[in-house]
């Protein structure tokens, strides 16, 4: 914080400190359950969502107003400011979350959405807890309570086969690596004695202890979508609808993100061998992102390789950090910059999605018929390639600076040679809305079509399990939600924010950093 504002703070919000930094996550329980009685409540979907921006938009400000340093129940949770910092990013991502489903909800032709919005509720609940969370069973529990709503809303509409296929890759593959993620963690609680990281600080350098800590921090690759543990993303994100999959892609990632950070800071310390490890699987997913994605048609498929993309570069960060370098604390500052980076552009890409279809081709004469839209997904695609002043160019910066100052000079030009690979489909985002063949007809298409057309299903099935739903008094299909909609006002406000925030963070990347920092 800057000199003086923790006087402001203490005088105006005295209780964001200590028991009252649990405020925020109140708040987001009030809009969970309010969304789950949503149908008894004034509003319903489109109540739901607005409770849930209004809650959202006060965590977030509660959040960044607050003073770090919280230090509760034992030790077990520690709100530092990395901790603050990651708080802030998770509230403000469902926030736009919120705020788009509250334009294209029941209202908007989006359909029943309310029970998602209560999973999104909890899932950040989950999320900023685990990043707080100096306890290793308590991190395995918040982390769970973050990626479990993502696997209903990747398969949210029961009559798309292929979101429910998808849905159930990622929850089998989650549920087995969490397995193994606990057996883990019951040897380094058996080795140390504890279960909080001042006692696994304490662990000793032997082979179970470093096969331990390989298995915990397996089942994070895999929350994470980091090669060889990504096989389930492509194919839950392609079955995904683009406005769930805005929200189940990106927080979790998140949370995730600066659990495994925060860990690592603290085990890498008696198990430097780890650094190694980090070192293989950052390479691995930098390779088998960048260059799966490049052959990806389908938006939320390239998405999703672009996800393993920057796990690998965020795991890059991270071993540089686990080498015990002096700036291992800028280190795990500039990994959780680079996730909220990745975060807020993902996010933008798929709100675009959700309106234009799922296809780079779908992207064609953009510029024509929506030339807003277009300008913000060049600059979303400009941020995500790494170029000045966005955030995405200090974000891979800070990875360059992190890797020269440890003196790996041929990861360097291996992390710069992926990002110049990156770039190439990055670019075909803009290639398609700035160049390509305009289209002159839109054909609406539902998704039960589109669902039928895939051939997902048998027709005649197909058929049957529509109907049924349509027919359901208490289900409210999404039949008129084509391919390409139109925009509501809060869908451009949520978009518009995004590009802001790309660019504002960019442009005052130095006060982000010292917010990041806690100075």
């Amino acid at each position: 914080m800057v000199v003086g504002q923790t006087d402001i703070v203490s005088s105006f919000l005295p209780p964001f400190q200590g028991y009252g930094i649990l405020l925020p996550i109140a708040l987001l329980l009030i809009a969970a359950f309010w969304a789950l009685f949503a149908n008894l409540l004034p509003g319903k979907d489109r109540g739901a969502s607005l409770v849930g921006l209004a809650c959202s938009v006060l965590a977030t400000l509660c959040y960044g107003f607050s003073v770090p340093g919280a230090l509760l129940f034992g030790g077990r949770y520690f709100f530092t400011p990395d901790a603050r910092f990651a708080a802030v990013i998770i509230c403000l991502l469902a926030a736009l979350w919120c705020l788009w489903t509250f334009g294209s909800g029941q209202n908007g032709g989006l359909g029943r959405t309310r029970e998602a919005v209560a999973f999104a509720m909890l899932s950040a609940i989950g999320a900023v807890i685990a990043v707080a969370a100096t306890d290793i069973i308590v991190i395995i529990l918040a982390l769970e309570l973050a990626t479990m709503p993502s696997y209903v809303l990747v398969g949210y509409r029961r009559y798309r086969i292929k979101g429910l296929e998808g849905a159930m890759k990622y929850f089998l593959l989650s549920v087995l690596t969490t397995l193994i993620m606990l057996y883990g963690a019951s040897f380094l609680v058996g080795l140390s004695a504890s279960t909080t990281f001042a006692g696994l600080a304490s662990l000793s350098n032997n082979a179970l202890t470093l096969i331990a800590v390989g298995m915990v921090v397996l089942g994070m690759f895999a929350k994470m979508s980091a090669a060889p543990f990504h096989w389930w993303a492509p194919d839950a994100y392609e079955g995904a609808e683009s406005w769930a999959l805005s929200f189940a892609a990106v927080v979790p990632k998140v949370a995730v993100t600066v659990v495994l950070a925060r860990l690592i800071f603290i085990i890498s310390q008696p198990v430097p061998q780890v650094a190694e490890m980090l070192m293989v699987m950052a390479i691995f997913s930098m390779i088998v992102g960048s260059f799966a994605a490049l052959m990806q048609v389908n938006i939320r498929r390239m998405m999703a390789y672009s996800g393993v993309s920057s796990a690998g570069f965020i795991l890059l960060v991270i071993a540089m950090m686990a080498m015990g370098l002096d700036g291992s604390l800028f280190a795990l500052n500039a990994a959780i910059l680079y996730v909220a980076a990745a975060a807020f552009a993902t996010m933008g890409v798929l709100f675009i999605s959700a309106h234009e279809g799922s296809m780079v081709a779908d992207l064609n004469g953009l510029s024509e018929r929506r030339p807003g839209a277009a300008w913000a997904l060049a600059i979303i695609a400009v941020s995500m390639i790494g170029v000045p002043p966005t955030l995405g160019f200090f974000a891979k910066l800070n990875v360059f600076l992190i890797t020269a100052a440890a003196q790996q000079y041929a990861l360097l030009v291996f992390a710069v040679v992926m990002v110049v690979v990156s770039a190439f489909y990055y670019i075909r985002l803009i290639r398609a809305s700035f160049f390509g063949e305009s289209q002159k007809k839109t054909t609406v298409v539902t998704d039960a079509l589109d669902a039928e057309k895939e051939g997902m299903a048998d027709s005649q099935n197909l058929a049957a399990e529509i109907e049924a739903t349509f027919t359901d008094a208490d289900i409210e299909p999404a039949t008129s939600y084509p391919a390409k909609t139109s925009y509501s006002p809060c869908a451009v406000a949520a978009i518009v924010l995004i590009v802001v925030v790309l660019m504002a963070a960019g442009i005052f990347h130095n006060p982000i950093m010292t917010f990041l920092a806690g100075s």
